[in-house]
This record gives C-alpha cells, structure tokens and sequence, in this order.
C-alpha cells in the first residue's frame, strides 16, 4: 500500500465499526495513529513480546518483517579518555537513524609481535554552516507555495545580501499546494537547481537528522557575510544581525512581496573530534566486537582472562555512543555496525509510504483502527483486538 491507500484502508476499517467515527478523523490523526502503530510493529518483532516469543531473525518471518530497516554503517572512533594505567577509551557515535543494534565488529590496529603500541592525539574533522527549513515553510497551509527563498543579511532591509537560494523562478507560479508537493521536492534536491553556495538535502545531511525539514547547506566561501552570531557585526549589513533564510508569497502587484517565515543561519562543530594515530607499520585486521554492562566492565577490565582483547575487544552502549575499550597492545580505528534504522514518519501531506515490507501494511492498519477504537472507548475494540493478534 502507498500512504494514500492505508488512510483509506484505516477510515474504512473504522468506518466498519464506528462509522460516525470515521468521518471525523483528520488525516493528521491518521498519520499520527500510523506512525505509532509502525513503531509498535517494530518494537514487537524485533522483541519477543509477541505471541510467537520469537524476536529479530530467530524465524524467516521476522527477518522479512525487518529487512527494509537492516542497514550497515561505518566510520571511525574518535579518542574518549584514558580509563586506566593500560586502558583507554574510543568512542563511535550511532548513526542519527539508529534504532536497534544487530552486530558490531572493529578494525584493529596492533604491533605484529604484540608489542605495546605507541600513539599521538590530533584533532580534525569538519564545520558545517546550515538552515533547517521546515517543509512546511514553503507554502501557505492553504494553496500557494512560496514564491522564492532567499538568504538575507537583514530583514528589515532586504537590500543587503539578498541571495536567491534556488534556481526555480516564481515557485508559486509553477506548483500547486498540495498537489505538486512532491515534485516540487524533487526539483528542489536537483544540483541542477540549487544556486551557488547553496545545497539542499531532505531529512538528513552527514551527522545532521532533522525529520520533516530542508537542509540547507551554505558555502562561506562562496558567501563570506553569512553570521550566526548576534554578538558580531555583520560585514553586510553593518549591525549585529542574524543571517536569515526567508520565504516570500507572492502579490498580486508583485512588489514587495510578504514574508511567510524567517529561519536562522546555523553553525555546528561537533565534528571537530580527536583521534588517535600511529606509524604505518600496524597490522591490520577485523574481529568482533563484546558487548558488557557498564557495572561489569571495571572487573572485566581488571580480570587477566576476561580483559579486552585485540581478539574481543570490550564495548559498552551510552546515549548516542558505542564506548570500546583498549590496551596498550591495540587501538581501534574504524567501527562498522549493523542495524535496525528508524523508519521515515509515514505522512500523507509530505506522500511519505510506509517502508516496512508490503506484507506488513495491513497488520499496521489494523493496529492502527485498534487504537482509534480504544481511543474513543468503542465496545467492540476487544474484539477487533482477537482479529488482530490472529492474524500477526
């Protein structure tokens, strides 16, 4: 099913039951309903809290309920801390889609005769200048599209560095909201037209995921005067001023068209990261990853037969992170993960689908009529509940 039929399939599985009720949802409950339904499909097969107590890839059937989320990723550590006199700490960040980990297994860097290893700290990685623009931003709510996007040093005066961002002429004049959504998202992610400095990416760019928004990505070269410090003067516009992208509707006269939304500039930096370095004569080679609990690993650490190994190197899991924890014979320089990701909202305004294998979509409407059913307090929403666990 596309997006548009599981609405249909959910209004006419209240409507069966509760048909009062269906004519009065909206197609954002839907859409909410939805995306609850799909994280409790997810939850439920990657678990054993299911009525098989089978979880992820102990049946065929939940390796193929689960396929479209496995998704691998790579890259390497970044240095944490010494934890011991012979211990040290790399650290991997999860990828923003993260959800579930499946495997893990580290590149080893070591001496041939396990000879202790020597290494140096240096610090490099990249800055990113950035809008997050929500879709949203680019239309009225009603019928019309913005007519251009631009990038302005002062609001209050568009004169000063007033840059078009895109290369599509009057947007309103070409697309039709609601209709042309999804077109006009494909022209937009088209390199052929993004004016210069400029690229748009959808949802994620590298480390950044910001569901439901442009990322907007600006070149200092090519534009100098871009500032998201209010504490410093623009070399534009001459006062302290954010850089702003905004989105101006079009007029009946054409002049002076109107501001729809304004968004600031942003600046990250948490790429610049420290790494450890060493000669160019260290062998090589995979092994996997063990995965303890944080209150075993200072007595795992300390134990001579249970120590991390360049063998079996030690991990554990905080927040966004894989801790991995050394000696003095290895260090580690890349991570690769496989995993379960997090699916894209389903939506209808946005003509997002859901991702999940097509078998899995009626299972997710069902779900999802179950919840409105004991959402409104409907009698019959136990029953309709025996029909769905039947069918997982």
């Amino acid at each position: 099913m596309n997006i548009v039929n599981m609405h249909q399939a959910v209004q006419q599985g209240v409507d069966k039951i509760n048909s009062l009720q269906a004519d009065m949802l909206l197609s954002e409950e839907i859409d909410v309903e939805l995306n609850k339904s799909q994280d409790r499909f997810i939850n439920t097969k990657y678990g054993i809290n299911n009525k098989y107590n089978k979880g992820f890839e102990e049946s065929q059937k939940r390796i193929d309920d689960l396929r479209t989320l496995v998704t691998e990723y790579s890259n390497t550590v970044t240095y944490k801390e010494q934890y011991g006199k012979k211990t040290w700490v790399d650290t991997f960040k999860l990828p923003p889609d993260y959800l579930y980990l499946v495997s893990q297994r580290s590149e080893v860097l070591r001496n041939k005769t396990c000879t202790p290893i020597s290494f140096s700290i240096s610090t490099s990685g990249n800055t990113v200048t950035y809008f997050k623009i929500p879709v949203a931003n680019l239309h009225d709510g009603a019928t019309t599209f913005v007519k251009k996007m631009r990038m302005v040093a002062d609001v209050t005066n568009p004169l000063l560095g007033d840059v078009p961002m895109l290369s599509l002429g009057d947007i309103s004049l070409a697309y039709t909201y609601p209709a042309d959504i999804n077109a006009l998202q494909t022209a937009i992610l088209d390199p052929n037209n993004w004016n210069s400095g400029f690229k748009w990416y959808l949802n994620t760019f590298e480390h950044l995921n910001f569901p439901g928004h442009f990322i907007v990505t600006v070149d200092t070269n090519v534009h100098p005067w871009v500032n998201y410090d209010a504490s410093v003067t623009n070399a534009v516009s001459g006062v302290n001023t954010i850089t702003k992208a905004i989105g101006r509707m079009p007029t009946a006269t054409g002049l002076d068209d109107p501001i729809n939304t304004t968004t600031d500039v942003l600046y990250d930096d948490s790429q610049l990261l420290d790494f450890r370095e060493i000669g160019p004569d260290a062998e090589r080679e995979f092994t996997l990853n063990k995965f303890v609990q944080h209150d075993d690993i200072s007595k795992l650490i300390e134990d001579p037969f249970n120590t991390t190994k360049y063998t079996s190197p030690l991990t554990t899991i905080r927040a966004d992170y894989i801790d991995l924890y050394t000696s003095d014979i290895f260090i580690i320089d890349k991570v690769k993960i496989t995993y379960i990701r997090k699916p894209q909202k389903i939506s209808l305004s946005l003509g997002i689908d859901c991702e999940l294998p097509e078998h899995c979509h009626q299972e997710i409407v069902d779900m999802t009529v179950s919840s409105i059913l004991e959402g409104i307090g409907d009698p019959r929403y136990k029953s309709h509940q025996l029909e769905v666990s039947k069918n997982e």
